[in-house]
């Protein structure tokens, strides 16, 4: 079915719109992720193909909160154009009613909708298990492949090593200090060479002297232990209990946990935000004739980044258990869209 011309002539220019602000401001934010991710490859903490791939998986990671902010400060940006120059006003002239500048930017918000679903839903779980192995694969291969003679490396866990000279094969001189949970060493050792068993990583040290002591000891008490060869287990990085459940694919989130639940809450939340905060914008985008077309972009732009910022605590809140896990976070879409009913029925009212 072929849409009136109004529909489409106010859905092109929200769609232009729309495609420049997430350009530009992908462009700004990813510019700044990938300064910090060089100076990572520059210190050795990553490889620079790793630093690449981790800008294109960020770069859709992005979209989920730039989606939409675009699409909305888009409709607001063109419907106060069209109040601005008076447009608006011939449109209602004719007899075209307020409601269809509603359908219009519901028409233009329905496949944004979808493509946010498909995205929360089906892509990120994917897309946040490969950064998360990315990041944990490149950062130590990265080191330890990096690991340069008469260097300083801090490693995880606490552990900081330096190494000497590189001479037949091994690391002359190395310094190990670990810090931890209350126990702390250091090691001195003549040499030493790093070993990959799978994904695990070994240093092998030969000939060298290891320094115990506790937080509440006196150095005094402290155990040396001297050593012709040892074996020190590098630290892996470990996901911690909220980075496993976000790569968990949609299929496999079940209902039966309170985790479970707030993180369904998670990938829904933005596609709702976006579709109840679209009932606004044709009354927040209203403005006088000639008037600034651009005042009304912070209001709206605040006002979401509060709607949003109130569903992360919710959902916070309910993986805590000082929030019930239903309704949950959508007791603040059912705020939010009670507010705004009662906005169009007392703007309604004074028409």
């Amino acid at each position: 079915m072929r849409l009136p011309t109004l529909y489409r002539y106010i859905m092109r220019e929200i769609a232009a719109l729309f495609i420049a602000i997430i350009i530009i401001l992908l462009a700004i934010i990813l510019s700044f992720r990938l300064a910090r991710l060089l100076s990572a490859a520059v210190a050795g903490d990553m490889s620079l193909s790793a630093v690449w791939q981790l800008i294109g998986l960020q770069a859709v990671n992005m979209l989920i909160i730039l989606i939409p902010v675009a699409l909305i400060l888009a409709a607001v940006m063109t419907l106060s154009r069209l109040y601005s120059d008076q447009e608006m006003s011939a449109v209602f002239a004719s007899g075209i009613s307020r409601a269809h500048i509603h359908r219009i930017i519901f028409v233009s918000a329905a496949p944004v909708c979808a493509l946010l679903l498909y995205l929360t839903l089906m892509i990120m779980p994917d897309v946040y298990r490969q950064s998360a192995a990315i990041r944990d694969q490149a950062r130590q291969q990265a080191s330890f492949a990096l690991l340069s003679a008469n260097s300083f490396r801090r490693l995880d866990n606490g552990i900081s090593i330096h190494t000497g000279d590189f001479n037949a094969g091994a690391y002359q001189d190395f310094f190990i200090a670990q810090h931890g949970a209350g126990n702390n060493a250091v090691i001195f050792s003549d040499s030493g060479r790093i070993e990959t068993r799978g994904t695990e990583h070994f240093l092998h040290l030969k000939q060298g002297t290891r320094i115990a002591w506790q937080d509440n000891h006196d150095m005094q008490e402290a155990g040396y232990t001297e050593f012709r060869a040892a074996e020190l287990h590098l630290p892996s990085s470990e996901s911690r209990r909220d980075e496993r459940l976000r790569n968990l694919p949609t299929a496999e989130l079940g209902t039966d946990s309170r985790e479970h639940l707030a993180e369904w809450q998670t990938r829904l939340n933005p596609a709702v935000a976006m579709l109840i905060f679209c009932l606004c914008i044709p009354m927040l985008a209203h403005t006088g004739p000639r008037k600034g077309r651009q005042q009304k972009l912070l209001p709206a732009f605040l006002l979401f980044a509060i709607y949003s910022s109130a569903l992360d605590n919710a959902v916070k809140a309910v993986t805590k258990g000082s929030l019930p896990a239903l309704p949950g976070s959508f007791i603040v879409h059912v705020v939010v869209f009670t507010g705004i009913f009662c906005w169009w029925l007392k703007a309604r009212k004074s028409l």
